[in-house]
């Protein structure tokens, strides 16, 4: 099958600042072409447009290939239309936590699993209400992580959407 014409201009319009927003994406692509590339049905995929927190990471992959943008490109327009809901997160966190920004801005921390050098999985788990065995298998396939755990753990370490996504990126590589 054919890939769509629209999603040929999805990247110049990103790098000329033009595509701001992930919806935006959808007045170059229609909504059904994606829904169908993706294998979602057609009002499931409205609510994922509505809210993309409920997206895989193998979603926000799919989507980027076809767009020809990398997930931290799109993890950038998510964040634009959808920033991340702060309410309610101004608890203590540990002290450590404040390390793993500069470390992924030092590139000490290259992949998702370099933070759990540092920071003990169960205790993420903990803090983001998942199970330690849930986020070791997130871990090990992050095909499966969804965007709104991914946005859980980067809050607790001060790393946006787009900064976790290029971690996530770099674990699906490896």
């Amino acid at each position: 099958m054919a890939k769509h014409n629209g999603y040929d201009l999805v990247r110049p319009m990103f790098t000329s600042g033009k595509l701001k927003t992930f919806s935006e994406i959808f007045q170059l692509v229609p909504k059904t072409v994606v829904a169908n590339d993706l294998g979602k049905e057609k009002r499931r995929f409205n609510e994922l447009i509505k809210d993309p927190n409920d997206l895989s990471y193998q979603e926000i992959r799919l989507f980027s290939a076809l767009c020809n943008l990398a997930p931290f490109e799109m993890g950038i327009l998510i964040e634009t239309e959808h920033p991340e809901n702060t309410e309610g997160t101004d608890q203590q966190k540990a002290y450590k936590y404040g390390a793993i920004r500069p470390m992924f801005e030092e590139k000490t921390i290259r992949i998702l699993e370099d933070i759990f050098k540092y920071i003990p999985k169960s205790t993420v788990a903990e803090e983001i209400g998942r199970k330690g065995a849930t986020l070791d298998r997130y871990i090990k396939n992050v095909d499966n992580f969804p965007i709104e755990d991914i946005r859980s753990v980067g809050r607790l370490f001060e790393l946006s959407l787009s900064e976790m996504l290029k971690l996530v990126e770099a674990q699906f590589v490896k």
